[in-house]
Parts: C-alpha cells; sequence; structure tokens
C-alpha cells in the first residue's frame, strides 16, 4: 500500500473528528444504503479506521449477523476497539487489501471506503475482494478523484503544487476512471456508479475541508520540495478567504455497487 499517513494519536483523533462531519455522515448513509445489509448478514470491512461504520452496519446485520473489520493501522484499530466493546459482532485485526485473511466465500457483503486509492496492486486487493465474498455478494466501494478538488485560490501555480505534492500519497489518485473497467476485469458485475460531492462554502471544524487543511499541512511539513512558508500562505490565504466569505471547495468522490456472480 502506499506509504502514508502514519496514524499516530494526533492523526487518528483528526480523523475521527472528521468522520463525524456532516459531509461524511451522509457519505456513510450513502454507503449503507447501497449495502441493503440485512438481518443476519456477515460483512468485511476494509480499512474500517475508527470503526464508525461498522458500527452502523452492525445495528443493521444485529446479533446474527457480524462485522468484521481490518485495517492497517493499530491506532486506529484502537479506536474501533472501543466502539466494538459495546457491540459483540464486531471482531477486528490487522490486515491489508491484498492479503485477505478469510477463507473464501466467507461474506455476504463487504465494503472499502477511502482505502484502494492507497493500494499499490489493486488487481491483487479486488482479487482478494473476489474470493472472500458468497456467490451473489455484493461490494461497495468508495474512492476519491482527487483531480476533481477545487479550492477558490488567488495563487494558483500554489496550489497546484500543493495538490500534485500531496497526490504523492496516493498510490492512485485517480482511480474512479478505470475502477469500473477493473472490477469488470475481476469478475464482478457492475450494479450501479453514484457520485458524491462535497460541497464548502464556509470552513470550520464541522467541515470536511478543514480537516483536509490540516492533514495536508502536516503532510507536507519538513519536506525539502516545498518550503515551509508556501505552506503557510496557502493556509492563510484560505482562512481570508473565508473571514471574506469568499471561501469555496469542492471534491467529487464514487460509489462503485458491485456483484459477484452466482
Amino acid at each position: 500500500m502506499s506509504s502514508f499517513l502514519k496514524f499516530d494519536d494526533q492523526h487518528a483523533y483528526q480523523a475521527e473528528i472528521q468522520y463525524q462531519s456532516p459531509e461524511m455522515i451522509w457519505q456513510r448513509e450513502e454507503v449503507r444504503a447501497l449495502l441493503a445489509l440485512q438481518t443476519g448478514d456477515r460483512v468485511l470491512d476494509i480499512g474500517c479506521g475508527p470503526g464508525i461504520l461498522a458500527g452502523e452496519m452492525a445495528d443493521e446485520v444485529g446479533l446474527s449477523g457480524g462485522i468484521w473489520g481490518i485495517d492497517i493501522s493499530e491506532t486506529m484499530l484502537g479506536l474501533a476497539e472501543k466502539r466494538r466493546a459495546a457491540k459483540n459482532m464486531i471482531a477486528l485485526q490487522l490486515g491489508r487489501a491484498e492479503e485477505l485473511p478469510f477463507a473464501d466465500h466467507t461474506f455476504d457483503a463487504a465494503v472499502a471506503v477511502q482505502v484502494y486509492e492507497y493500494v499499490t496492486d489493486i488487481d491483487r486487493a479486488l482479487e482478494e475482494l473476489f474470493q472472500v465474498l458468497k456467490p451473489g455478494g455484493r461490494a461497495v466501494i468508495l474512492d476519491t478523484d482527487w483531480d476533481s478538488l477545487v479550492w477558490n485560490v488567488g495563487d494558483r501555480s500554489r496550489i497546484r503544487k500543493i495538490l500534485d505534492l500531496w497526490n504523492e500519497h496516493l498510490a492512485d489518485p485517480r482511480l474512479p476512471e478505470r475502477l469500473t473497467y477493473l472490477l469488470r476485469e475481476t469478475g464482478f458485475e457492475e450494479a450501479s456508479l453514484k457520485i458524491l460531492p462535497f460541497l464548502n462554502r464556509d470552513c470550520h471544524e464541522g467541515t470536511y475541508s478543514y480537516w483536509l487543511i490540516g492533514f495536508i499541512r502536516s503532510f507536507l511539513e519538513g519536506r525539502s520540495d516545498i518550503d515551509s512558508e508556501e505552506v503557510r500562505a496557502w493556509v492563510e490565504e484560505l482562512q481570508a478567504l473565508d473571514r471574506e466569505n469568499r471561501y469555496f471547495f469542492s471534491l467529487n468522490r464514487y460509489i462503485f455497487q458491485a456483484r459477484k456472480p452466482i
């Protein structure tokens, strides 16, 4: 997988707060609607993070079902464990999308939110997903096209440089462009494709883009290919635009719903 976002305690805390933003709540609602979970379903959550989605899905499958969450971050799993303690139908473990530690035909459904764009060997990851699903099993995959990001700024060359460097934290910042083909080549039948546009007209702790600014700034700290003053000036420009009611941010995410043939 891509080497970025080593989720230390601070990064994990920030991510958990971001997951409570209106955009992320809406995203989870859309993902769960497409999964259409039933009581008794066995569900795999690939890249479960702090376990918020896993907890919501556990309520839908009930005690006769189960949620298995994997993540590469011990810190994130620690946060998820706090939620798991109240719901016995959730199991958590370290794991990677390219090496799923489960037998073939184990799950009725699987979900991967903001995971595959970080995976270098996407072909293997999708093959693993295909194998662990039961015949007729469904998968919901959400990833971002980072080329769709729009930020209102005056210094276009600076924002382009910053976003180009930010894209280095991903294995494929434009994965949605080719994911339909990759799913089909793996053997999946595509059921639907939906776009989720994130739009912020202001910037504060309750918005997705507020926390994204922090993640980008943290990722660029200490790099030799961009001066810290450039990054600071970018942040200050966005803050000024927000005070002047001229802030604008937009980003597109895509949800793919696929099925394994019976």
